[in-house]
C-alpha cells in the first residue's frame, strides 16, 4: 500500500493545483477545538431577533417582503406571514406540550428574478432532485458546496454589516470556483442557491423556536436542516451509506438526518480540516 496525503490525492484526481488546494483550505478549514453549536448560538439568536422583527402583512395574499440579498438581476427575500402561520394550519406541533398547532412566525423564503418571484415554492424533494443531479456534473464542486453547506449550519461565514445584522457571506474563492464546476443548480445559479438554503434555515431557526425550543442550546432548526443537505452529499460522494442517510431519518429529530459534526464530517468535506495538507490516505497498489 502507498501512502499520500489528501492534498496530493486531490491533485490527482481533480486535477488541482496545490496553491488552489491550499488556498481554498486556508478559507474553508475549522478548528478541531471549536465548539460549533455554542459557537453559533449567539448568532443565530440575533439573526432569529432580526427575523421576528421583520414586517408581517395581514394574511398570506397580502405578504410583506423583505429582501436580504442581492446578486445582478436576483434577490433573495422573505415574506410573511407564510404558510404556516394561517390561524387554521394545525400540522405543527409544540416541542414542549405536543399541541398541535400553527407556526406563527413562519416566513415564506423567496428567489426573485428581475423582481418576480420564481417558479413555486422550492420542497426539500425538489432539492434534493436537484443536489442529486450533481453527482453526474462535477464531483469536486458538489464536495465543494456540501463543505461550504456544513460552515453554512454554524454561521462560520457570517459577518455583521453595516446596521450591526448578521448576513451570510461565503469565502468568495471557494464560491468563485464552485461557480466555475456548476454553474446552476436546478436552474438557479449556484451562489444564489446557496443563500436560498441560507434563508432557508433561518426559517427553519424561527420555526422551532416558534414551537418551544427557544434556547438553541441543542443542534433543531438551522443547524440539522443544513447538516441534513451536507449528509446527503457525503451520500453522494460515496463517503457515507444510504443506509446510515435513510435511518437517520427514523429517529429524532423528526424529518431530518443530520451528518455528524465529528471527525466523520472532516473525513467527508477534507477541506475543512487544519490537516489537508498532511494527514495521510491509504491506497492500493
Amino acid at each position: 500500500m502507498t501512502e499520500i496525503s489528501n492534498l496530493d490525492l486531490y491533485q490527482k484526481n481533480f486535477g488541482l493545483s496545490k496553491d488552489i488546494l491550499l488556498s481554498l483550505n486556508q478559507e474553508l478549514k475549522i478548528s478541531k477545538d471549536l465548539k460549533l453549536t455554542k459557537f453559533a448560538r449567539e448568532r443565530r439568536l440575533e439573526a432569529l431577533k432580526e427575523a421576528l422583527s421583520w414586517e408581517r402583512g395581514p394574511d398570506q395574499n397580502n405578504r410583506k417582503v423583505t429582501k436580504l440579498y442581492f446578486f445582478k438581476e436576483y434577490t433573495l427575500a422573505i415574506a410573511k406571514p407564510g404558510k404556516e402561520a394561517a390561524p387554521d394550519y394545525k400540522n405543527c406541533r409544540n416541542y414542549k406540550t405536543h399541541e398541535k398547532t400553527n407556526n406563527q412566525n413562519d416566513m415564506n423564503p423567496q428567489i426573485l428574478k428581475d423582481g418576480k418571484k420564481i417558479e413555486e415554492n422550492l420542497t426539500f424533494e425538489d432539492m434534493f432532485n436537484a443536489i442529486d443531479k450533481l453527482k453526474r456534473e462535477d464531483l469536486f464542486g458538489l464536495e465543494l458546496f456540501g463543505t461550504l453547506i456544513f460552515r453554512a449550519a454554524f454561521m462560520l461565514d457570517h459577518k455583521k454589516n453595516e446596521e450591526g445584522k448578521w448576513r451570510y457571506e461565503p469565502p468568495e474563492k471557494s464560491v468563485l470556483l464552485l461557480e466555475s464546476k456548476i454553474p446552476f443548480i436546478s436552474k438557479i445559479p449556484s451562489r444564489v442557491f446557496l443563500h436560498f438554503l441560507e434563508i432557508l434555515s433561518l426559517n427553519e431557526d424561527v420555526k422551532i423556536y416558534t414551537l418551544g425550543y427557544s434556547e438553541f442550546t441543542q443542534d433543531y432548526g438551522r443547524i440539522n436542516t443544513l447538516l441534513t443537505f451536507a449528509h446527503l452529499i457525503a451520500v453522494l460522494l460515496n463517503k457515507r451509506s444510504l443506509a446510515k442517510f435513510a435511518g437517520s431519518f427514523a429517529r429524532p429529530p423528526s424529518g431530518m438526518a443530520p451528518l455528524p459534526k465529528t471527525k466523520i464530517a472532516f473525513e467527508c468535506f477534507p477541506l475543512l480540516s487544519t490537516e489537508f495538507s498532511n494527514q495521510e490516505t491509504l491506497l492500493m497498489n
